[in-house]
């Protein structure tokens, strides 16, 4: 169960930093941001339940929200650079 949940967060991490890059050329990098933490938010809210059956710790729900703060504010940051500069591999 562990190496499937890693690869469904790789492959999400990498597919919301290449589509996010993307549509902030379009659009405000902030709120591409802010849609994606969000999004991530909901998709969590509907997963966790399926896949634990146990109550999170206080404080693992705090490291796991601070964790979403500092990605959040790297996903910006991001996306930031890429709608002012070239994306490549």
């Amino acid at each position: 169960m562990g190496a499937l949940l890693a690869l469904a967060s790789a492959v999400s991490y990498g597919l919301s930093a290449f589509l996010g890059g993307v549509l902030s050329r379009r659009a405000s990098f902030i709120r591409v941001a802010l849609l994606g933490q969000a999004g991530g938010l909901v998709a969590m809210a509907l997963i966790a339940p399926l896949v634990s059956t146990t109550v999170p710790a206080v404080a693992d729900l705090a490291w796991g929200g601070l964790s979403g703060v500092g990605t959040g504010l790297a996903m910006l940051f991001l996306f930031r650079s890429i709608s002012r500069g070239a994306m490549s591999i």
